[in-house]
């Protein structure tokens, strides 16, 4: 039984998107690229994607360029070459505009 309560209990908090104390105040914006589903908050020349959509075994090579496409949609700002960093459910980078 407290099995059951814990898994549930952790699939809920699974399907949050919560971007932290830095980036509580921004609002964030919803962008799909290639079937990942991304929330992205922006905040200044600071950018961060959370995924949120399932996906077997994604690599890094292959949800990374995703999720720089998706921070520059939502920014409208491109992603500074070397900035990016995170893995495959969050990435962060800078931006420039």
């Amino acid at each position: 039984m407290r099995f059951f309560v814990f898994l549930s209990v952790f699939l809920v908090l699974l399907a949050c998107s919560s971007p932290g104390r830095r980036f509580k105040s921004a609002e964030p914006v919803r962008v799909t690229v290639e079937g990942s589903v991304f929330d992205v908050y922006v905040l200044g020349k600071e950018v961060r994607a959370i995924r949120l959509n399932f996906e077997m075994l994604p690599a890094i090579s292959v949800i990374g360029p995703r999720a720089v496409t998706a921070m520059e949609r939502a920014s409208g700002c491109r992603v500074i070459d070397g900035s990016f960093s995170g893995d495959q459910a969050m990435a962060d980078a800078r931006i420039s505009c």
